[in-house]
């Protein structure tokens, strides 16, 4: 005989199962208990991940997977939404933070990929190791433009001119997407950052015309050669994005020749240039200050899961390692990043040469590893999502109350200490129920329990089960 696994719930007053999900990304559960404490996290690197205000001060948290990194990336990532909420009702506007996803590394890849072995002058097959910091830094300001765009309250009529000049350079070289967007978001911007009027545009063009004339209507020639040998550089030495030249040089028409000219970027050779990138980056952050953002925090995390990296170790190393560099880490106190990475990259920390460590000063960087959870936190955790789950959502709910009071509770803590990871647990939890309802016969009202043969015949496999995990991602849960 069984019984349904509802009837189990049921039983327990549970109105949904706690342990369905093993993904933070898709878990209700999570993101209910989230909310309802305030968007913080239950784990002691919280604090020092966190920072003061939200997102202050750059972090990298060194997880295995199922640790619970995505778990504490959203938890960071509400509470920046919760706090940019307040502030606009509390109608300051000075206190936003500006949230920058760096995850989604395949777009960037691909098209470095592709435009590197479209120059005919490379002999060698392109690897992780060209990237470098300045691609880092070029896909980092794609986000960033992505980050303003979808901001409906951004004030541009805010900025100065010569920030409107950095911002409208800024969004020609890095807005993302097909043309026809591209073109539609820069005509917009360009009305509202380059805004002639009636009169100005008349005496601009009857300025043109003039000079034109004079000069035999060579002008116009000079200057529409200067624009599209600018678009030509941008298309050429960008390599983390698609754009075409032309689409690029129509943007760039609203901008003055002399100050493009001042940014030294129509020359060819600054494709792995970091001076020029950090240069970009000041801008960006300049502009966003004016803009009424007091800090920019960019998360990067999922490290593992393009597909040129696919989990390698040494590629995750060969594409991190760049962006290691305390000079764009502490480029500025407004900007910060929380690095969500693979247990496997401490290792490369821990290892590194004295040149590599001075430039990367990782004592400057709050390293939290090893990112581990205990024995009594998994309880909490799990008797959290417990309560959470039942018709009356108040009442405390401890995880044990789902087994026979004859198994103690030293024991299962004994369990969850072997498991180490909220992800097994869950697993662990669901397989344990799911095994209960096999086996179980329900012949009355009471709560159907966990028995001490179920209990110890599926504790028993969790081992070997955790031991097969790790082999197959190739690294070690110790």
């Amino acid at each position: 005989m069984s019984i349904a696994m509802a009837q189990f719930l049921k039983s327990h007053g549970l109105v949904r199962n706690p342990f369905i999900e093993e993904e933070a990304q898709n878990d209700k559960v999570f993101e209910e208990l989230l909310n309802q404490a305030g968007y913080t996290f239950n784990h002691q690197a919280w604090d020092k991940f966190f920072g003061d205000p939200p997102g202050r001060g750059t972090s990298m948290i060194f997880g295995v997977k199922g640790s619970g990194k995505s778990a504490l990336r959203l938890a960071l990532e509400k509470n920046i939404q919760h706090y940019n909420c307040e502030d606009q009702h509390q109608g300051q506007g000075q206190k936003r933070i500006l949230l920058l996803h760096y995850d989604d590394f395949n777009g960037f890849l691909e098209a470095f990929k592709r435009k590197r072995e479209q120059d005919r002058r490379r002999e060698e097959a392109v690897t992780l190791k060209d990237f470098g910091l300045a691609q880092h830094l070029d896909a980092i300001l794609v986000c960033g433009m992505e980050a303003l765009l979808k901001d409906p309250d951004l004030q541009l009529e805010k900025l100065e001119q010569y920030r409107r000049h950095d911002l409208m350079m800024l969004m020609a070289f890095y807005v993302s997407g097909p043309p026809d967007r591209y073109n539609r978001i820069m005509a917009s911007l360009s009305k509202r950052l380059m805004p002639q009027g009636l009169i100005g545009g008349f005496f601009n063009s009857l300025k043109e015309s003039t000079a034109a004339l004079l000069s035999l209507g060579l002008l116009p020639l000079v200057r529409g050669a200067f624009y599209r040998g600018v678009a030509r550089s941008a298309e050429r030495e960008i390599l983390v994005r698609d754009r075409n030249a032309k689409d690029v040089q129509r943007a760039l028409r609203s901008i003055p020749q002399g100050y493009l000219k001042d940014q030294d970027v129509k020359r060819t050779g600054w494709r792995d240039d970091d001076d020029v990138r950090r240069l970009f980056a000041t801008k960006f952050i300049d502009v966003v200050l004016s803009l009424g953002y007091q800090q920019i925090v960019v998360v990067m995390d999922k490290v593992d899961e393009p597909s040129l990296i696919n989990g390698d170790r040494e590629r995750m190393e060969d594409f991190v390692w760049p962006l290691w560099n305390n000079r764009i880490l502490q480029l500025h106190p407004n900007l910060s990043f929380k690095m969500l990475l693979p247990r496997q990259l401490y290792e490369a920390v821990r290892k590194a040469s004295s040149e590599k460590a001075n430039e990367a000063r990782f004592d400057k960087q709050k390293i939290i590893y090893p990112f581990r959870w205990g024995d009594k936190q998994l309880f909490d955790m799990m008797s959290a999502r417990l309560r959470i789950c039942r018709e009356d959502p108040t009442d405390p709910y401890p995880l044990d109350q789902l087994f026979a009071s004859v198994i103690p509770q030293r024991e299962i803590l004994g369990a969850l200490d072997k498991l180490r990871q909220p992800r097994f647990v869950l697993n662990y939890l669901y397989r344990l129920i799911a095994e209960t309802c096999a086996q179980a016969d329900q012949v009355d009202d009471e709560a159907v329990r966990i028995s001490h043969e179920v209990f110890y015949q599926i504790t028993a496999t969790i081992g070997e089960d955790i031991k097969q995990y790790y082999q197959t991602l190739g690294e070690s849960p110790e």
